[in-house]
């Protein structure tokens, strides 16, 4: 809803369908990921808006000779490739009130990619941007995308995951933006084809970032030795408060390795470690319980994936 003290602004939009539909573009909200009706897939609603409804709302605005207020953009599962990023990136170059940029399953390639970090680069309020379930590639994240989200000083939050990185992509990240970010918290590569290499890129990163507090490596190909690697790396970091590892691969031992550290002197600083579906089996996490003296038999409210140490959590299961 637009809020009582600000004009509506209603225009009509085209629809991928052919059809148009009217919004409100003085709505601080903009939302496009509808499903009017419960039955409608996501598949229908990703052919509703397509890039010639982004280009008009920018053409409209500069009708009537409007700057963009939105502080969100919800784009998610709309076609709007490519082209659309192209025009976001140039209807809101400069824009000083755009907080959440939210553009997930948007068909956006190689060269959407290099349009999101010129906006970012030229972005001084974005505090989030999802970009999940893109096909970036390792060289959607080169070039422009990582010079833009190097010299953005605002963002929080970076969701990239199921873009399919692979190691190269998100060794490149780690050992340029991220190695240093003035404000990222957040980062998010679950899902990107990771192996175990790429655990050096991400401790050299975590020994130099000061800034980030979450990172997600949810459902890769991370192993034994990954899991040992970040072990090293977590030592080295004093700012790192949460750790997605699920679905992956690092059996008992790397299981072991990490709640070793979750509960020594050493890793105090990590509220909350995810090591839930990684192959460790009823006896391994029977073992990794009675280590971190948590036993099953003897703890009512910890036989559960949830093992609380206070405010801290360390998730956990037998699969």
């Amino acid at each position: 809803m637009a809020s009582t003290d600000v004009m509506p602004m209603p225009v009509s939009l085209p629809t991928s369908a052919g059809t148009r539909e009217v919004l409100d573009l003085a709505d601080p909200l903009l939302n496009l990921q509808k499903l009017d009706d419960p039955k409608v897939s996501i598949h229908q609603c990703s052919q509703k808006y397509g890039p010639q409804a982004i280009r008009s709302i920018f053409e409209k605005l500069q009708e009537r000779r409007k700057e963009p207020e939105f502080e969100e953009l919800n784009f998610s599962d709309n076609h709007i490739g490519d082209e659309g990023a192209e025009c976001l990136k140039d209807g809101l170059k400069n824009n000083l009130t755009l907080k959440r940029l939210l553009m997930p399953r948007t068909g956006l390639k190689t060269r959407g990619f290099q349009c999101m970090g010129e906006l970012l680069q030229h972005s001084s309020t974005l505090e989030m941007l999802v970009l999940s379930s893109n096909m970036a590639d390792p060289k959607g994240v080169e070039g422009s995308f990582m010079i833009g989200l190097q010299k953005n000083k605002s963002l929080k939050s970076l969701c990239l995951a199921a873009c399919r990185l692979g190691n190269q992509g998100v060794g490149q990240l780690c050992a340029g933006p991220l190695a240093n970010h003035f404000s990222l918290e957040h980062v998010s590569f679950s899902y990107n084809r990771l192996e175990d290499e790429v655990c050096s890129s991400v401790v050299k990163m975590l020994a130099t970032n000061t800034k980030l507090k979450y990172l997600e490596l949810n459902g890769n190909s991370l192993g034994v030795a990954a899991a040992e690697e970040l072990v090293k790396g977590l030592q080295s970091n004093k700012t790192l408060e949460k750790l997605g590892l699920a679905q992956n691969s690092i059996m008992q031992k790397g299981a072991t390795a990490l709640s070793k550290h979750f509960v020594s002197d050493k890793g105090q600083n990590l509220i909350y470690l995810d090591l839930r579906y990684n192959k460790v089996g009823y006896y391994g996490c029977v073992d990794i319980r009675k280590m971190i003296n948590k036993p099953m038999e003897d703890d009512e409210a910890n036989k559960g994936w949830m093992i609380n140490f206070g405010e801290r959590q360390l998730m956990l299961n037998a699969h």
